[in-house]
Order: structure tokens, then sequence, then C-alpha cells
């Protein structure tokens, strides 16, 4: 049996970070893929940013496709008050932010969230994934079970001085705050359920490093022998996603973790889908991808938080 994840970064429709002039409309696309959710089986995570918990048409939506899944917290920290802390880049990366700041980016969140939807949320995903040290450590005080913001093989240094998961492991793990977030931590509180991520090719940890010889410069032309894969409809084919799914499974992965960005359900919103094909195209990559994925594999599909509560025994 394998667990099916699906998560979905549920945000505002500003693809680059904002203060002023933020909209949500995409979120207005939510009940079409609820009905697709509905078709395939799919029980949804939804990871809220706080800009949607306030726009009381959002919040409205997602109230009504929130029962069908779970509603989960979502923080970017350059629009989760209080924004005390300058407007700049590197600090859109949560685990850059001073140890209080995040504490308080996070219960203004959690109790937004906590307040406009009923329930508290349990699970967490860092806008950018940007996981630290201390991240974990105001997780587990604001009562956070799950996390799921580690991307394994991909570094987001390069990016703001992001943090680097390069090394994580691919199935779940407990975390603590006196460890580094890649490392499991045998009495951690918190859960991580990584997002999946991987190679076509066996040997994932000899492609991880090939993959990071490929990023020196002069050498990204040769990106091709070796490709990253992502399981998103944003970024692989139904091919890679099943490639990348056989390969985890044959490493005894427990799960699978498919995940998107809600503005990418609006054209033009995000990077991924410019037009109304693009955005058809991303519905018939999840269903196509599921439907095939059935046939190789019995599925379960399950919450972030379901998933956790699974995966707890076994990590």
């Amino acid at each position: 049996m394998t667990l099916l994840i699906v998560s979905i970064d549920t945000e505002e429709d500003n693809w680059h970070r904002s203060r002023q002039r933020v909209t949500c409309e995409n979120i207005g696309e939510l009940p079409r893929q609820a009905a697709v959710f509905d078709r395939l089986g799919i029980r949804p995570t939804y990871f809220t940013s706080y800009q949607v918990a306030i726009a009381p048409a959002a919040a409205a939506v997602m109230r009504e496709v929130g029962t069908r899944g779970e509603i989960a917290a979502h923080l970017h920290p350059w629009n989760t008050p209080p924004l005390t802390e300058a407007f700049v880049p590197r600090n859109s990366m949560l685990k850059n932010l001073p140890a209080e700041l995040q504490l308080a980016k996070l219960q203004s969140l959690t109790a937004t969230l906590a307040e406009t939807f009923g329930v508290r949320p349990r699970a967490f995903r860092a806008g950018r994934y940007g996981l630290g040290r201390d991240t974990v450590a105001a997780l587990l005080r604001c009562g956070y079970q799950v996390d799921s913001s580690v991307t394994p093989f991909v570094s987001w240094e390069a990016f703001d001085d992001g943090p680097s998961f390069v090394d994580a492991p691919l199935d779940a793990y407990r975390l603590a705050p006196d460890r580094n977030v890649n490392q499991p931590a045998e009495d951690g509180d918190l859960i991580e359920i990584p997002l999946s991520c991987g190679f076509g090719r066996r040997a994932f940890a000899l492609w991880g490093k090939v993959d990071r010889a490929l990023d020196m410069p002069g050498l990204r032309r040769l990106r091709g022998i070796c490709k990253r894969i992502v399981l998103s409809p944003e970024l692989a084919s139904v091919a890679e996603m099943l490639t990348l799914s056989r390969r985890l499974i044959e490493k005894g992965v427990r799960h699978l973790h498919l995940s998107w960005h809600s503005p990418s359900l609006k054209p033009g919103l995000s990077p991924f889908t410019a037009t109304t094909a693009d955005v058809e195209r991303l519905y018939a990559t999840v269903e196509a991808y599921v439907e095939r994925l059935s046939q190789i594999t019995p599925l379960t599909f399950a919450t972030v938080s379901e998933a956790a509560a699974v995966e707890a025994a076994a990590c």
C-alpha cells in the first residue's frame, strides 16, 4: 500500500512577495479543483496563507472546500504580521528571521486560521520552504504536530540564503530543534512529511552528487544527463512523475507527495500556467497520474496529518 498525499500551497495571487495590493482571486478556482479531488478520491491538504484567511471571499471558499480535506498553515513571512523586519529578499526565508519574530508570525498565522476556520491547524509548510531549527522550536511551541517543508535533493541556498535539503531523508522522519532539519531525531516531537523529489535513475545518492556537480559554472549545459524530478504537475510530465514514483516505491518509501500552488489554477498568476491551456494541462496531468499510478500500486489517499499519524510509528 502506498499513501498518496496531495497538498496545495493555498495562497494569494501575488507570485512575487508583496505587502501591497494583495489579491486572492485564484481561490475562486478551488471548487472546480475540489470536484476533481472528489472524483479521484483525493483528500487534499490546503496549506493556507494569512492573506487568504483574512480575505472574506477567499475564506468563504476555503470553508466550503476545506471540509473534504485538511486546512493547514502556510507562512509567507513578508506579509504575515508582525511586519517589523525589513522588506528585503533574505527575510522572505522564515529561517533567516530572529527566533522571536518567527514565533510571533507563527502565532499570528495560527490564531487567524483557527478563528477564521474554527479548527486549529496541526500541519505546517514554510513559504519558499524556508524551514530552520528555530522554526521547528516555534512550531512545537504553537502545538504543531507535522511539518512538510522539506524538499529532498534540493538546495535553496542560492535563493536568498534559503535552506539546503540535499541530504534530507526521502521518507517521514522526526524533527527536533536541537538538530539540523535534515537529521532525523529519534525522540523528536515533530513529524516531517517531505515532498517527493528524486531522479529517474536508480542510485539516488550517486545522481544527487552528479546533480550538485552540474550546478557548477561550465557544467550546467550537461544537466540533461541527470534531471531531478519533483512530484508536481507544475514541473514534471506524467511519465516523469510515474518514473519517480516507481523509483521511490522501489526504495521502500511509504508515501508519495504530490503538490502544486493554488495560483496555478488561474492563468497568468504563476510561472507554470500562463494560459488557459496550461491550466487544463495541469488538471489533465493530475488525473492521468493518479489513474496510472493506481495501476502500479494500491493507493490510500491521506491528508498530511493523516499520513503523519500512519508514519509516526515507523519513524
